[in-house]
């Protein structure tokens, strides 16, 4: 997998929350538990994995063209 960069242009790591600023099932905040194989976790309860499209979470935004988180 390629690198994967924030908004603030950090690069994505494991373990740094994601902040959607949008929620998805309630939840706004998900935790990167692993990169490789990429699993992503519900912030409020870490053995909830993300059940959706892990790519397009973090994908740029469709409308704006860069990532929101």
């Amino acid at each position: 997998m390629e690198s994967i960069f924030d908004l603030n242009e950090r690069q994505l790591k494991n373990g740094d929350v994601i902040d959607l600023h949008q929620t998805v099932n309630g939840q706004n905040l998900f935790v990167v538990f692993t990169l490789e194989p990429l699993d992503i976790r519900y912030a409020h309860d870490l053995t909830r994995k993300y059940e959706y499209d892990k790519f397009e979470m973090l994908a740029p935004s469709k409308f704006l063209g860069y990532v929101e988180w």
